[in-house]
């Protein structure tokens, strides 16, 4: 997850309502359904269009008013779970 070109984009098989403030995902593989709130809701939001994870800590940042360093952390275990859950995948990146 370290190399600059990957993204990060919602997967193509992931189903996704939004519900008030949170989100529900899944895919049709799992019998769960899985309820994204706060900041998890905040990054599958950005992840409207592929995105790097240097790209989601900037733009997430400025738009919560916090340091980079604050929550680059945060954002790179959801970026994890999120995977690991099949509803976000990684994709190379087409700038080289």
């Amino acid at each position: 997850m370290d190399h600059p070109n990957v993204r990060f984009a919602r997967s193509r098989r992931v189903l996704s309502r939004t519900v008030g403030a949170g989100v529900l995902v899944t895919t049709p593989d799992d019998p769960n359904v899985h309820e994204l709130s706060g900041g998890a809701a905040a990054v599958w939001g950005d992840l409207e269009v592929p995105r790097t994870l240097p790209e989601l800590v900037d733009r997430l940042a400025g738009a919560h008013a916090v340091g980079e360093d604050q929550i680059a952390g945060q954002i790179r275990a959801c970026l994890d779970d999120l995977v690991a859950l099949g509803v976000v995948e990684e994709v190379q990146g087409s700038d080289g």
